[in-house]
């Protein structure tokens, strides 16, 4: 038998999710089945839950920081690399 269910979502998560779907040729409601599988198949989260901050979130802080380095060249790139390993 099947029932139906109510979720409750924020109109631009709802619609972003719609997209993605609507791109690999589904509707939502199969997205939705679809995870609700994965989860029960990986007896959990079916990806990693994590706090941990990305290396792309540590670039653009940095940048906002003005707490990176630039160089002139490859060469010194390199040389600033191999001084770091010493």
């Amino acid at each position: 038998m099947t029932k139906t269910y109510s979720l409750r979502l924020d109109e631009k998560t709802r619609s972003d999710a719609q997209k993605v779907f609507n791109d690999l040729g589904m509707d939502f409601s199969t997205g939705i089945k679809i995870y609700l599988k994965q989860v029960i198949k990986s007896n959990g989260i079916p990806f990693e839950l994590t706090n941990r901050q990305s290396s792309l979130d540590r670039s653009i802080e940095e940048l906002h920081e003005d707490n990176y380095k630039s160089f002139n060249s490859v060469d010194d790139l390199f040389k600033d690399l191999d001084d770091e390993e010493d």
